[in-house]
């Protein structure tokens, strides 16, 4: 990225004139009070966190927060308009991918200068957060991915449930044992995907999608190469869902209907899949079979500042407030996301009782954070449409690997 610009696109002077009418400035005055708005995406989250607020107001009476929620289809576009007519949120949402583009625009404000307990954080989602030394986002949750799979299937197969102790070697054996074309039944669901695709088998395998420092792809790689093979071999062995069926269902509604023995998702499915009768029956989750070490990628949000608003210190007390151990166990009780704060993660496995969810806690240990390079999520935007290529025949993983670093590479160095 090269300034705001890149990341805003190229907006029109007529719709900045539209972001700058008719809106409150970040931090303005309401009533006497300072007013922090707080951009958010997820509708299921805040009831909780309007609540939170009340109690947050109550203990300061001279702020007034405001909660912005915004549907995930419309939030960065939302945000970024909003970012370039210097009216975004005081403090709103940032995922690790677009942690470094957002820091290096110089749109969110370092928080060093603030009292903020970070010690009971994971370290590794600080440092996805952390750019020159400096921190710009405290985490508020995160997840990671986990095995799930259709206990019916199996047990009409006379298959044993996975658990730790199983091998790639056992995950492409079971699928294939679990795979009954004529019923429409399939092993695997392998769509062409990175984050709970591909990724995962690329880090099972010691490999990595960037060079170390970010600048390259790392897809030209043997190691990286071979975690994308084995993904794609179940494709081969004819035991993960056909291509035509991937396209007109997601893996989540195949593993619900029966059409998918196992499929790997986050732990933010866990609402979803046991927020039915279905789910709750027929569905649990293991640990992510082990290649040459066990790994799962993992993202996590944080709550960052606006570097235009006009009250930091307001701000600052709402994203303390925000990261105490109370708030973060008032989260998890709600059972829809896993809260960073350490320790508070009980709450959310006791939501779930009676299911194996203790595996998204425990692969904290051996979670690798998303990339969160330059321009990395430009590189991630243009590898479906590549790899798609092997999935359909027209070449192998190799050769769609070699295409896609030349064009990655080149989006990587701008």
């Amino acid at each position: 990225m090269r300034g705001k610009l890149v990341l805003l696109g190229m907006l029109s002077v007529a719709a900045l004139a539209v972001v700058g009418c008719g809106k409150q400035e970040a931090g303005g005055e309401k009533g006497g009070k300072t007013e922090i708005s707080y951009g958010l995406w997820d509708k299921s989250q805040a009831p909780v966190f309007e609540e939170v607020a009340k109690d947050f107001e109550k203990e300061n009476p001279d702020i007034k927060i405001k909660v912005e929620i915004t549907p995930w289809a419309q939030y960065w576009t939302k945000l970024e308009t909003a970012i370039t007519g210097k009216n975004a949120p005081d403090v709103f949402w940032l995922n690790i991918p677009k942690s470094t583009d957002y820091i290096e625009a110089g749109v969110v404000a370092p928080l060093d200068e603030f009292e903020l307990d970070v010690t009971n954080f994971p370290e590794q989602y600080l440092e996805s957060y952390t750019n020159d030394g400096k921190l710009y986002g405290v985490p508020k949750d995160f997840d990671t991915n986990g095995l799930w799979y259709n206990k019916k299937i199996f047990d009409d197969a006379g298959v044993a449930y996975p658990d730790d102790t199983w091998t790639w070697e056992t995950w492409q054996s079971v699928a294939k044992k679990l795979t009954d074309v004529d019923k429409g039944i399939y092993g695997m669901a392998t769509p062409v995907t990175w984050q709970g695709g591909y990724y995962e088998t690329i880090y099972q395998n010691e490999g990595q999608p960037f060079t170390d420092d970010g600048k390259k792809s790392a897809f030209d790689q043997p190691a990286t190469i071979e975690g994308v093979e084995f993904w794609h071999k179940f494709q081969e062995e004819g035991s993960a869902v056909p291509l035509e069926m991937m396209a007109n269902s997601s893996q989540s509604e195949l593993l619900q209907s029966g059409k998918a023995a196992m499929a790997i998702d986050g732990s933010y499915m866990t609402p979803v899949f046991f927020g039915e009768d279905y789910g709750k029956e027929n569905l649990d989750v293991a640990p992510l079979p082990k290649g040459k070490v066990r790994a799962t990628t993992s993202n996590a949000l944080a709550n960052v500042m606006s570097a235009h608003t006009k009250n930091k210190e307001a701000a600052a007390k709402w994203i303390a407030y925000l990261s105490t151990e109370e708030v973060n166990k008032r989260v998890a009780e709600t059972g829809v996301v896993i809260p960073a704060y350490d320790g508070s993660q009980e709450a959310w496995v006791n939501a779930y009782p009676d299911k194996n969810i203790q595996v998204f806690v425990d692969a904290v240990e051996y979670a690798v954070p998303l990339p969160n390079n330059k321009n990395g999520m430009a590189a991630i935007a243009i590898e479906t449409e590549i790899f798609n290529e092997a999935w359909l025949g027209n070449m192998t993983v190799k050769e769609a690997a070699a295409k896609y670093v030349e064009q990655a590479n080149a989006l990587l160095a701008k």
